[in-house]
């Protein structure tokens, strides 16, 4: 199963779609967090590492609610399924503070 990445390219920041293939049951967190309005993007920096993010608008602004960074490599992928995890937990806060605000 695969999550869909914007990937930012070096050196001027062009934007391609990539997909991660990933364990079904991580796949579908990952859904149920671009259902609710979020997204993922990724970068490989200078330094060799990788930048994974999942996106959220919050206060009207989109922010990165969830950061990892490895090196480039087999790390990735553990490092995806860390991220689309603590994207849910993420959302759920979000969904928490908006409703104890009502």
């Amino acid at each position: 199963m695969t999550i869909k990445f914007t990937q930012y390219l070096r050196p001027d920041g062009r934007r391609r779609t990539v997909e991660i293939d990933r364990s079904p049951e991580v796949e579908a967190l990952a859904v149920a967090f671009i259902v609710a309005g979020g997204w993922y993007e990724c970068e490989e920096l200078t330094t060799g590492h990788a930048s994974l993010t999942a996106c959220f608008v919050v206060d009207g602004e989109s922010q990165d609610v969830v950061i990892e960074l490895c090196m480039n490599g087999p790390a990735v992928s553990e490092h995806v399924d860390k991220l689309v995890k603590h994207s849910i937990e993420s959302l759920e806060k979000e969904r928490k503070k908006v409703s104890e605000t009502l």
